[in-house]
């Protein structure tokens, strides 16, 4: 899997591959945005992430989610760090905690840098 230098970039990939529509939050489920499509946490499934840091501020941490509902529609879902902490229930964002299950892409994830020193040399 490619690892990404932008947000953009993995979105335009992604959309290469089938993922086009784009959801977002609204209580216990994501709204596809121009269908008006609605889709309870468990009528899709996350496929993979891609995680982007900010470069000055950690604030700006953004997780971008390919996923797949149950009636074939494909699409991405943004999150950046803390947006939705107050607009979507608890149950629909524990959906996006892919950390333990097996069937999910984490290639995307952030991984530890190798190879540099520690403390003052």
């Amino acid at each position: 899997m490619n690892h990404f230098t932008t947000l953009t970039e993995a979105m335009e990939a992604l959309r290469e591959r089938g993922y086009t529509h784009e959801f977002g939050p609204k209580s216990d489920y994501l709204e596809e945005k121009s269908t008006e499509t609605k889709l309870k946490s468990d009528e899709f499934n996350v496929d993979e992430f891609h995680r982007f840091e900010g470069t000055s501020d950690p604030g700006d941490e953004m997780t971008l989610y390919a996923i797949t509902a149950a009636n074939g529609m494909k699409g991405v879902f943004v999150s950046a760090q803390g947006t939705y902490s107050n607009e979507a229930s608890s149950e629909l964002m524990a959906k996006f905690n892919v950390s333990d299950r097996a069937g999910v892409n984490t290639d995307g994830a952030v991984q530890p840098m190798d190879g540099l020193p520690v403390g003052d040399n």
